[in-house]
């Protein structure tokens, strides 16, 4: 059975039809714009097409769905879930996609061979392989969507090889980078930006994890000695320990009664960190270097293994870290076997 709910909002009235899917067996919703009695019509013919399990297979029932709709609907989708800045990104993959097809076509006519030769001319036009992989999982989601929507039965991303691509080379601080750089920020007496420069290598967040809204005065636990990053690209919370650094840190902080911890705005932390780069002749290094940085320190002094670490970062995947750390990994396993000839 499906149910139906009355929505209301500024651009009108609409109803939303929530059913199982026949073929993936997740609930489905369906928004339509139209008065109650043909929703009640279309509800009803919804039903009787989970019934028979047409929904999502090749029928002349139903009128084909084009690319661009659903590139419209997913955009729509994704504004509401997502963030801004996830959503801009996708709208580029979406964009670069609409201008391989050459023209609108139906869904149906986009199978395997045809994302195999998208993704083989973003690589021809030398694009990294990384940055083709995204494109490919950012179509994968859209396809996903599309079959929960009931629009097609199977996703022509899926079979798809993500294209090899070499461990990334990461730029971290050195310990004596590091030194220079809170130096150089200690002769401009600028207090506030050392804070949050030690915050972030002492925690290993993302640039805007630290910022409002996503970092408040809520998300540090002074009682239990942790605070709580909200993960900026969509994971779920993580909880780090404060260590000394911090814990004075946040209590110095906190004992000038500011309304949140940080409050810097993302473009300005990016432009000041630069000028402080430049200022200890620190170069290739940026905003991220200092995640890069916790990470490496850990790993390099044998303080947390490659796991840890991983948790530590929130990243999804211990996998994601390695590509990042390998190197640094490797000579810890060789130091290992190293120390093993002292023992026995």
């Amino acid at each position: 059975m499906a149910t139906m709910k009355k929505m209301q909002r500024k651009d009108g009235v609409s109803y939303q039809i929530n059913f199982r899917h026949p073929l993936t067996k997740k609930w489905t919703s369906k928004r339509v714009r139209c008065s109650y009695k043909d929703a009640i019509k279309i509800k009803a013919e919804i039903e009787k097409d989970v019934a028979f399990g047409k929904i999502g297979k090749s029928n002349p029932d139903f009128r084909e769905t084009f690319f661009s709709q659903l590139k419209s609907r997913y955009i729509k989708d994704s504004k509401r879930n997502k963030t801004p800045k996830t959503t801009e990104r996708e709208e580029i993959v979406l964009e670069n996609f609409t201008s391989f097809l050459e023209k609108d076509i139906e869904l149906s006519k986009i199978t395997i061979e045809k994302i195999e030769g998208f993704k083989d001319l973003r690589l021809e036009n030398g694009k990294k392989s990384a940055t083709v992989s995204i494109e490919l999982r950012v179509l994968k989601t859209m396809f996903n969507r599309a079959i929960d929507w009931g629009l097609i039965s199977a996703n022509p991303v899926k079979g798809v090889k993500l294209p090899k691509h070499d461990n990334i080379s990461v730029r971290f601080l050195t310990k004596n980078e590091v030194e220079k750089l809170i130096s150089t920020i200690k002769a401009d007496e600028n207090i506030q930006f050392l804070r949050i420069v030690k915050a972030y290598l002492h925690t290993g967040a993302r640039r805007n994890e630290l910022l409002p809204p996503l970092f408040t005065w809520d998300n540090v636990d002074f009682d239990e000695r942790k605070v709580m990053i909200n993960g900026q690209k969509g994971q779920s919370k993580r909880f780090l320990p404060m260590n000394q650094t911090l814990f004075e840190l946040f209590t110095e902080i906190k004992d000038n009664d500011p309304k949140t911890p940080f409050n810097f705005n993302p473009d300005y932390i990016t432009k000041k960190i630069a000028k402080y780069y430049k200022s200890a002749k620190i170069k290739g290094a940026n905003t991220h270097s200092l995640r890069k940085t916790f990470g490496s320190l850990l790993i390099q002094n044998n303080v947390a293994d490659i796991y840890t670490v991983s948790k530590l970062l929130g990243h999804a995947s211990v996998k994601t870290t390695e590509k990042y750390y390998v190197d640094l990994v490797d000579d810890n396993y060789k130091s290992a076997l190293d120390e093993l000839d002292k023992i026995i």
